[in-house]
């Protein structure tokens, strides 16, 4: 008897929410909170990413709480976007870890200031695909922020980040193919 009780109260809850009562709104984020914070723990194993994530959930629910046109689908509803957070979460941390991966693997490539050196870019710039060079050519040769590149590019500083990501990775095969 207890859970269809509940059942009711969580759905009338989320009925005088989209009505926009406050209290009710407040009330129904209270008795979700903890719930959404385990289920985040579950899956990230860390409880810092579980809070920001159980919080960037919360604010993505109270913006489209509005939209939900089954109230008796709140709980699938909302898990789901605690999902969406956390594989959000889990692939930004999968990539920022390749991102000091690749870096750490970058070989040292000799600076000198002899014509013959700078055709050897050029020329290695010239086999790659052009966004990628133009990445790479305006980081390293140019000495642009990444946010600039992204002004720059017109694009935002994630992608930036995962082109450099990937120049890198293509340049790395590059100078390792001429040197064979």
């Amino acid at each position: 008897m207890r859970g269809l009780k509940e059942h009711s109260f969580n759905e009338w809850l989320v009925i005088e929410s989209q009505r926009g009562e406050k209290d009710a709104f407040t009330t129904l984020i209270k008795n979700w909170e903890q719930r959404y914070f385990l289920y985040a723990l579950n899956r990230l194993k860390s409880p810092e990413a579980a809070k920001d994530v159980t919080q960037e959930s919360l604010i993505s629910i109270s913006k489209s709480l509005r939209e939900l046109s089954d109230p008796v689908s709140y709980p699938k509803w909302s898990f789901r976007i605690v999902e969406r957070r956390c594989v959000d979460w889990l692939r930004k941390t999968i990539r920022e870890r390749e991102f000091i991966q690749a870096q750490e693997e970058l070989p040292e490539i000799p600076v000198r200031d002899g014509i013959e050196d700078k055709l050897s870019v050029e020329q290695l710039l010239s086999k790659m695909d052009s966004r990628l060079a133009t990445i790479l050519r305006l980081y390293y040769l140019e000495a642009l922020t990444i946010q600039e590149i992204a002004e720059v590019s017109n694009v935002p500083s994630g992608t930036v980040k995962s082109r450099l990501f990937y120049a890198r990775k293509m340049m790395k095969k590059l100078l390792e193919n001429d040197h064979e």
